[in-house]
Formats: structure tokens, C-alpha cells, sequence
């Protein structure tokens, strides 16, 4: 190609060939007129107009949404909530919660608990001085989940590498720390490697000794000491999955006794009491067990996972079938060469029929008699009685029956006095026409007297403590019309003869009245759990560890029991966890109840999304309901947790709801009564349909829920009646036939 460059630079003409023709652009420009110029300028300055004025209309939308924005109660995240959302890993890492071994009196005067620098420390009420027992260094080195001193504080038994087998039992390594001398001594049976550890079924002191009690393949053994290296084997008939001593199976640890040991050792240390449990006549579920990971190799080699998955099996009674059979013994371990046990046989009004031991323990600081609870299959009769020497055959002291149209609920053992003449127990008392109420009865065996010492439309939890010399107990129970809180009550009846009517039962942290001067640690406290110090018949109760469990962070303090005076701060989790929680956009909680049919209340809490607000008058926030609604289950409480449903209302920004309906801790189980599965789907549905349409920041059209087990149930009964009302469901392992279910 050429190029060719004219001389008149005016011209402009194609070019004849494939040449390119050059012109002066300045020359051009000269060319044009005046009115061309002009016109030029002109549309070049309307262009900039229109720019400035396509932003000014921008600019009054944009304003306007802001506006409406402003009137209609909406708020931008970003700008009016603090903290970020809730991760899956950070919920699932568990360090929002604050985690703390548990605390106990190991004297009248020596309290152990977990300190705020995460060792263990003893409080002497002597002096009120705080020693410190075990470095947080040694605790977290073994990753300990759990221990136990010896009375003389001198060793403290380590619980660590927990492996659960199911959801109360488990096994574990066990080691004793020697506080003088910071040794550790690795428990194992003699005839285990002494290269590796051994793991364990249970271990524990024998009562206020430094001799052991283990149990290892459903046997109980025998050690004298921490040193020593010669285990004495006390039973012989345990078999791995039929045969069990001193540990419950499977069906008395989930729904029975509900820990993960059968055993009681005598005041003296001189006896044991304990269950054997006897599965061979109990049909055999197999499951298959899913595994994660790759398999390894002999040369290292990974291998894909196999096909099939492994099988295991558990003895598991339903409806109809047979029940595992339960043994009671004492056993005298004064004579380790000559061991003499003797059967607890049950009364004579229980024995020829199917029943179950729910609670077992000695009566007085003698080793001649026991308590035993035992409960007919149907449960709707409880007997306790005593078994005393030689004999060992139990009477019936005390009966409890049932309403024509209820069931009676498993209770904590009855707490006896010394001289094993009148005892405490937790029984349903009948308040206002239908309504029942688990209270406080005192027993008194001589005169045959029976007293309600508790009452009033709310549910006593626990015994703390009684005083039989000095009339004083202290119990834990809820306040009423508040289910959801736990609160620390006083009896104190100074008159044998005083009509237990008029007396008073006293709520020191209801009001925090009695506990002004340190209201500044409990004011963001309504639930409570308490430790009562050891009292004998010469002194009374004289101390008490408060624990402040919610709705704020944990903290627990010191009181004198004659004046309600915190005394020593214990631990306090507010300086670590508030910045660390300060940090999250966390929901906000909100109690209230919903009236049922007949009377009854359902108590619901909702966790409202960070970025909800009261004004929000047209919001509307998905919501995930939680559904358990087994008999005797709880899911409306004011203690402090962050659990799944704060991590879903905090990181998706729904409104997450738990219900308590009828037959729940604390409500009325007789319209349950032969109708399971049934009024607690219709109270589900009710409270759900009356939360949408009373409140409008609820969205309808998009209401999910789920449930675990019997929640997973009345999830798919829910879901199968009310597809219009609930959109979507996920039942997790639900029970799909009642003839399967556990018995």
C-alpha cells in the first residue's frame, strides 16, 4: 500500500487506487461555517444539562425511598445493629458458651470449684481464704471433662478422653493426681498393658476413703488405694451388652435412672449398694453405623470406604415385650477374702408384677438399712420402701397412685433423715380444679403424717438440703406464671408441732429483695441453681453457693444462709465472655404465654433476629418453630445457652420459636393420658396459628419446622394436617410407629 500526500490540502476525494489521502484536520475545520459551529456549541452544552439534571432525579429518589424508609419504620442493618452474624464453625466450636467443671462441698467448710484462671480452688468458710488444688496448665494437658476429690483433698480423680456410647454412659481414661506431690498415676486394672492406657466404664473413691471403685466390662472392682497395683474383682456375672453391675443399660440410663452408675456406697464406706441389670430376655435391635474418613491400609495405603456399612446392636424393649429384669444388692466389702452380698428384694405389692427401680441409697450414717423406689410398668403407682438387715427384704413405707386419668413422673430419690424416721420426697399436689403441681411432702412414718410443705401454682425442681434438727430445707423451684425461671427457696419451721399450712415458704432471688446488697451481680439473673453447705444434727445449713445461670453469664458467689450476704465472689464469666460475645449480633429473647383449652397455658419464647426492632410495624421475618412436646420435656427456660436456635436466628435472620405445651415440665399431663401423640400436635397447632395472626412481623407464607424423636413426630403429624399453614418440615430419627417405640 502507498500513501500519497497532496499538495491542495483543501481537496478531499477517494483516491483512484488502494492509497490513503492525508488532509490537514485544521484546514478542514476552517471550512465549516459560522451556523455549524454554533450549532456544534449548542448541542454540546445541552448534553450537560441533561447529565445535571438525570442527577438531580436520581438524587430525589434516592431521597424519597430514604424517606419512606424513615416513615415506615425500616432501619438498614448495617446501621442499627452492632456485631457480625453467627457462623456455622463458630457456633459449632462451642467457645460462646462458657464451660465449667462442676462444684461441690467436700466438707462443712471446704467448697471446690473452677476458678476464673481455670484452675481449681478450695474455699475455706473458715477464714473465707481460696487455696488454689489443681493448675488450669494440668487440667487443660489431660483435657479434663470431669473429677472428683477425696475427702482429705490430698488426690483428685481425673475424668478425660471421653468416648460416648450412648448418651449417658460412656468410657474414658482416669487418672489420680496427687496434689503434694503433682504426680499422676494412670488408673488401669492389674491385668492390663502397663505401657498404655486403659479405658474405663466408671471409676470413683469409695465413699469418704481413698479406695477405688472401678467398673470395667459391666464388672466392679476393688483397689485399696492410689498406690496400689492389685485390684480385688466384687462381681462376676457382668456380660459385655446383657449382663450389668453397677451401671444401668440402655433403657434405665435414657429413661429411668438417667446417669451412668447404679452404685451406693454405705456412709461408713464399709457396704455397697448396687443394681444389676439383666437384658437376656430383651429383643435385639440392629442398626447400621456410619463412619466418615477413609480407611488406612496396612502399607498406608487409603482405601475408599466399604460399600456396606458396619452393624451394631443394642437390647431394646417396645411395647409388649419383655423389660430387662433389676437386681438390688448389698454388698459387705469389711472382709475382702470372704465377700458376703445379699439381695434387696422388693415389697410384696410390686414384686409379681413388671417393674422399675427408679432410685436407690442408704438411710442414716449406719450400713443396716436402705431406701428403694420402685414403680409399676403402667407407671401409675410408686412405692417407696425400706430394706433393713438381715433380712434385706424391702416394706413398703409409702405409696403414691396415680390420677385415674395420669401417670405419675419419675422423681429424685426422697431425702431421709438421720435416724431414718420421716423423709422429703417431690409429688404431684393438686392445685385448683384440674391443675397439679410437683411440691414438697414430708413424711413422717411413725405417726403416718403426710404435710404439703410447698405450694402454689408452680413446680418445686430439687431438694438442696434439710435440716431435720433444725426444720430448715431449701429447694430449688420456678415462680408462678413463670416456668421458664428457677429460683432458690427456704422452709424454715423452728415448731415440730406448727401447722406446715401456715408456713411460708421464702424466695430469696425472686425480687433479689433479700439480696440488694449484691444486686449488682444478680439483677440480669432468673435462673438460679444453689449448693447447699453440710449440715449435722449440732449445725444448721450455714452457707450457700449461688450460680446466676441465665438469662446473663454464668457467675456464682458465697452466702451466708442466716442473712442472705454475698460473702466471696466465686467466678464471675461476664470480663472473658461479654467482649467476646459483644462481638456477635445476637438475638433477642422474648417469654410470654398463649392460652390452651381447659384452663392450661402454653409457654412460648421467641428469638427475635438481630435487625428486628419494635417499630417495625410491615416486616416480615421467616419463622423456624422448634417442636419437641415429649412428656416431661422442657424447652422454654431463661438459662443462659447459645445453641441452635441462636445461631440460626443470629446468622438467617428468622424469628426462632419454642413451645411448651400440655404434658411438658409443669403442666398437666392428664388429656395426654392414652391419647400420646395427640393433644400435643393440636396445642402445636393452635399457639402456632395464633402467634401468626396476632403478630404481623411473622411471615406466613414461609413458617418451617422442625423436630428430634418425638419432636420428629408431631413434626410429621403437624406437617400432614396443616400443609397450608406450614410450608416445609424436617423430622430428624422420628417415631414412625409406637410399637417400635421404647418401652
Amino acid at each position: 500500500m502507498h500513501t500519497n500526500v497532496h499538495t491542495d490540502r483543501t481537496a478531499w476525494r477517494v483516491p483512484p487506487d488502494e492509497t490513503l489521502q492525508v488532509a490537514d484536520p485544521k484546514a478542514k475545520k476552517a471550512e465549516v461555517g459560522s451556523e455549524e459551529e454554533l450549532a456544534y456549541h449548542s448541542y454540546e452544552g445541552h448534553n450537560w444539562w441533561s447529565i445535571i439534571l438525570s442527577l438531580l432525579v436520581i438524587g430525589m429518589v434516592i431521597a424519597g425511598i430514604v424517606a419512606a424508609i424513615l416513615l415506615l419504620g425500616y432501619v438498614d442493618e448495617l446501621l442499627y445493629w452492632h456485631g457480625k452474624r453467627m457462623q456455622l464453625d463458630e457456633y459449632l466450636e462451642g467457645q460462646l458458651n462458657p464451660h465449667r467443671l462442676p462444684h461441690s462441698w467436700i466438707s462443712e467448710t471446704h467448697f471446690v470449684f473452677q476458678g476464673d484462671d481455670g484452675g481449681l480452688a478450695v474455699l475455706d468458710t473458715k477464714n473465707f481464704t481460696v487455696t488454689l488444688l489443681v493448675t488450669n496448665h494440668t487440667l487443660r494437658q489431660l483435657n479434663v471433662r470431669s473429677y472428683q476429690c477425696s475427702k482429705d483433698l490430698k488426690y483428685v480423680l481425673f475424668q478425660h478422653n471421653v468416648k460416648p456410647v450412648f448418651r449417658q454412659s460412656f468410657t474414658a481414661h482416669y487418672t489420680i493426681y496427687d496434689v503434694s506431690n503433682d504426680h499422676h498415676i494412670p488408673v488401669r486394672l492389674s491385668t492390663a498393658s502397663k505401657t498404655q492406657r486403659q479405658r474405663l466404664q466408671h471409676v470413683r473413691w469409695l465413699g469418704q476413703t481413698t479406695a477405688l471403685l472401678i467398673i470395667f466390662d459391666n464388672d466392679i472392682y476393688y483397689r485399696q488405694s492410689p498406690s496400689d497395683e492389685t485390684d480385688i474383682r466384687l462381681t462376676f456375672t457382668g456380660k459385655p451388652d446383657i449382663v450389668y453391675n453397677g451401671l444401668p443399660d440402655w433403657l434405665y440410663q435414657e429413661d429411668v435412672l438417667k446417669k451412668p452408675e447404679s452404685l451406693w456406697t454405705s456412709y461408713d464406706s464399709t457396704h455397697l449398694l448396687y443394681a444389676s441389670f439383666n437384658d437376656s430376655e430383651v429383643r435385639t435391635l440392629i442398626y447400621p453405623w456410619f463412619t466418615s474418613g477413609s480407611i488406612l491400609a496396612a502399607g498406608g495405603a487409603v482405601l475408599s470406604a466399604p460399600t456396606f456399612p458396619p452393624y451394631r446392636s443394642v437390647r431394646y424393649p417396645t411395647p409388649g415385650t419383655p423389660n430387662p429384669t433389676v437386681q438390688l444388692w448389698v454388698l459387705d466389702i469389711n472382709n475382702l477374702t470372704d465377700l458376703r452380698r445379699w439381695q434387696v428384694f422388693p415389697p410384696a405389692a410390686i414384686s409379681k408384677q413388671d417393674y422399675y427401680l427408679t432410685s436407690a441409697g442408704w438411710i442414716g450414717q449406719g450400713n443396716t438399712q436402705v431406701s428403694a423406689v420402685w414403680m409399676n410398668r403402667a407407671q401409675n403407682l410408686s412405692i417407696i420402701s425400706a430394706c433393713i438387715a438381715p433380712s434385706w427384704i424391702c416394706v413398703e413405707k409409702y405409696s403414691e397412685r396415680a390420677a385415674e386419668d395420669a401417670w405419675l413422673d419419675i422423681q429424685e430419690h426422697p431425702v431421709f433423715s438421720p435416724d431414718g424416721n420421716s423423709f422429703l420426697l417431690l409429688a404431684p399436689v393438686q392445685e385448683g380444679s384440674i391443675e397439679t403441681y410437683t411440691h414438697i411432702k414430708h413424711v413422717t412414718l411413725a405417726q403416718q403424717r403426710i404435710a404439703v410443705l410447698s405450694h402454689g401454682r408452680l413446680e418445686v425442681t430439687k431438694i438442696l438440703g434439710w435440716n431435720s434438727f433444725n426444720h430448715t430445707i431449701y429447694y430449688l423451684g420456678t415462680q408462678e406464671n413463670k416456668p421458664g425461671q428457677r429460683h432458690l427457696y427456704v422452709i424454715r419451721n423452728p415448731s415440730r408441732e406448727e401447722d406446715s399450712r401456715r408456713i411460708a415458704p421464702e424466695c430469696i432471688t425472686c425480687d433479689l429483695g433479700k439480696l440488694w446488697s449484691s444486686r449488682y451481680y444478680y439483677s440480669n439473673c432468673t435462673h438460679f441453681s444453689a449448693s447447699i453447705s453440710p449440715s449435722s444434727n449440732t449445725t444448721d445449713m450455714l452457707y450457700y453457693v449461688l450460680v446466676c445461670e441465665g438469662p446473663g453469664l454464668p457467675l456464682a458467689g458465697v452466702h451466708s444462709a442466716k442473712t442472705n450476704k454475698l460473702l466471696r465472689l466465686l467466678y464471675d464469666t461476664r470480663p472473658q465472655q461479654g467482649p467476646l460475645l459483644s462481638q456477635f449480633a445476637l438475638p433477642k429473647q422474648w417469654s410470654f404465654e398463649v392460652p390452651l383449652s381447659q384452663g392450661s397455658k402454653a409457654q412460648v419464647q421467641l428469638l427475635l433476629p438481630p435487625s428486628w426492632r419494635p417499630e417495625l410495624r410491615d416486616a416480615a421475618y421467616p419463622v423456624v418453630v422448634e417442636v419437641n412436646g415429649r412428656p416431661g420435656s422442657k424447652a422454654v427456660t431463661e438459662k443462659f445457652r447459645i445453641d441452635w436456635g441462636t445461631y440460626m436466628s443470629s446468622h438467617c435472620d428468622v424469628v426462632y420459636v419454642r413451645l411448651d405445651v400440655r404434658g411438658s415440665l409443669g403442666q398437666s399431663n392428664h388429656a395426654l393420658y392414652r391419647h400420646i401423640g395427640g393433644i400435643e400436635v393440636l396445642d402445636q397447632v393452635f399457639v402456632l396459628k395464633y402467634l401468626l395472626e396476632t403478630l404481623t412481623f411473622l411471615d406466613e407464607t414461609r413458617v418451617g419446622l422442625w423436630g428430634w424423636g418425638y419432636g420428629g413426630y408431631v413434626t410429621s403429624m403437624v406437617l400432614g394436617s396443616q400443609q397450608k399453614v406450614f410450608k416445609c418440615g424436617i423430622a430428624v430419627s422420628p417415631i414412625a410407629d409406637w410399637l417400635y417405640y421404647s418401652k
